[in-house]
């Protein structure tokens, strides 16, 4: 089993590694290598079904050291999907407060299990048999999506939160590193960049609304920037999480009376002051 992994890993280490090199977008390599990673788990998984362990003892090892480092890799650039977006927020703050976010959920991760965590650091085995056996798994303690995998017949006790716990350490760094870098990106900032107080009072669907019209009528540059990166700047300048802005706008499709009633709202106010400044100038 072991032969078998090693040289599944080696194949798997060297497509990826080729990838992370190449000049592709950080969300084209990371779309590249969850495929490449998937092959590869799939290809694990089919190998397991039909192999016999030769031993308890070669089943723990499996399951406590080997099936995870793929697996936790695929989790880990699942994760990183949704990560990429937030390294790309403008808006310092925002990009800070998503980041303080992701980590809570490693810290809070640590804080349940952190019985397991430092079995496994300090390499304690008395556990293993109920931990990595098949036989000896309890459905009571394991998450109900991970029973709706179709490998829900080789999962164990432990495994799981192996992954878990490979996952987050890979994760934890990046964010670290990510922080770091906004930390001397803002001290690179301090001379020259001066925070405003401009804050947008009304609800994150209007300026999305009024966003997407400018997008549309191609008022910043010729309708040919993306339009999370003009939503990007607008939060930087209001110091606002607008989230998912493709969400939002599906919403203001689908309002009932009218899509774009702030739009209304911003016409019937400007007219409403034209017509009394022009009544006031005939007086």
């Amino acid at each position: 089993m072991e032969k078998y992994f090693n040289k599944l890993k080696e194949r798997l280490d060297k497509k990826t590694e080729k990838i992370s090199k190449s000049n592709q977008s950080e969300f084209e390599k990371n779309e590249q290598c969850k495929m490449i990673l998937l092959e590869h788990y799939n290809e694990l998984h089919r190998f397991e079904a039909e192999y016999s362990f030769k031993s308890e003892r070669e089943e723990i090892h499996y399951f406590k050291f080997l099936k995870p480092q793929i697996l936790s890799e695929l989790m880990f650039y699942n994760k990183l999907t949704k990560m990429i977006p937030i390294f790309q927020i403008e808006c310092i703050e925002i990009r800070e407060k998503r980041l303080d976010s992701e980590y809570k959920k490693i810290a809070d991760f640590h804080e349940n299990n952190s019985d397991f965590i430092s079995y496994m650091m300090n390499g304690q085995t008395f556990r293993d048999a109920t931990l990595f056996l098949r036989k000896n798994v309890e459905k009571s303690v394991i998450p109900s999506y991970l029973l709706l995998r179709k490998d829900a017949n080789q999962i164990t006790n432990g495994g799981h939160l192996v992954v878990k716990y490979l996952m987050y350490r890979k994760l934890q760094k990046m964010i670290i590193d990510e922080k770091e870098k906004l930390t001397q990106h803002k001290a690179s900032e301090t001379n020259d960049f001066q925070t405003t107080d401009l804050n947008w009072t009304n609800s994150k669907s209007d300026l999305v609304e009024m966003i997407y019209s400018l997008h549309l009528l191609g008022a910043i540059n010729n309708g040919n920037t993306d339009i999370k990166e003009i939503v990007n700047e607008f939060e930087r300048i209001f110091k606002i999480d607008l989230g998912d802005p493709y969400r939002h706008f599906t919403n203001i499709k689908q309002r009932q009376k009218s899509p774009t009633y702030f739009l209304e709202q911003l016409t019937e106010n400007m007219h409403r002051i034209i017509e009394n400044k022009q009544f006031k100038a005939r007086k």
